[in-house]
């Protein structure tokens, strides 16, 4: 993305831009899915060989297909992902969706999740819930938190956004 398709507000200064360098196909808040599907199955496994009893295996298939699919969502997601942090603002942009933009006034403080290489995830809280398995969305649409995913450098990244908001209040 480039610095005229974010459309710079009067007086707004561009701090970074950038897109994802390793994008993750799992997040930690999948991993909480997986004993869950270890535990129906445990549970599962010695039920007799009856139709009516396999159909009991069908909803962790499904579970499991769902949560593959859920992965690889966010990995073409982030894939065609692009960012922008002004002195102001977080705008993140993805080919074919709408942009989202929100102030760095009403983000919470920035979260950093580094991984090898320097490369991490920004998050931010609003101050509510973080929705079901820790997700940054809540159910209204308008409500999405912006979300900084396998960046390079993350971690100076991370302390412009942290210096752009204490200078911001």
């Amino acid at each position: 993305m480039s610095l005229g398709d974010t459309g710079l507000l009067p007086d707004e200064r561009l701090i970074w831009e950038g897109a994802p360098r390793r994008v993750p196909i799992v997040a930690t808040s999948d991993l909480a899915v997986v004993p869950g599907l270890l535990f129906i199955g445990f549970l599962l496994y010695p039920a007799p060989r009856n139709p009516v009893s396999r159909i009991v295996y069908v909803v962790p298939a499904v579970i499991l297909l769902l949560w593959i699919g859920q992965g690889i969502k966010r990995y073409l997601q982030a894939r065609t992902s692009s960012f922008v942090v002004t002195d102001r603002r977080v705008v993140v942009r993805r080919k074919g969706a709408d942009v989202l933009s929100r102030s760095l006034s009403d983000l919470g403080p920035p979260r950093l999740a580094e991984h090898a290489g320097g490369t991490g995830t920004i998050t931010f809280d609003d101050g509510f819930s973080p929705g079901f398995l820790g997700g940054a969305r809540n159910r209204d649409a308008g409500s999405a938190l912006p979300e900084l995913v396998g960046i390079e450098d993350a971690r100076r990244v991370h302390d412009l956004i942290a210096t752009a908001r204490q200078g911001g209040r």
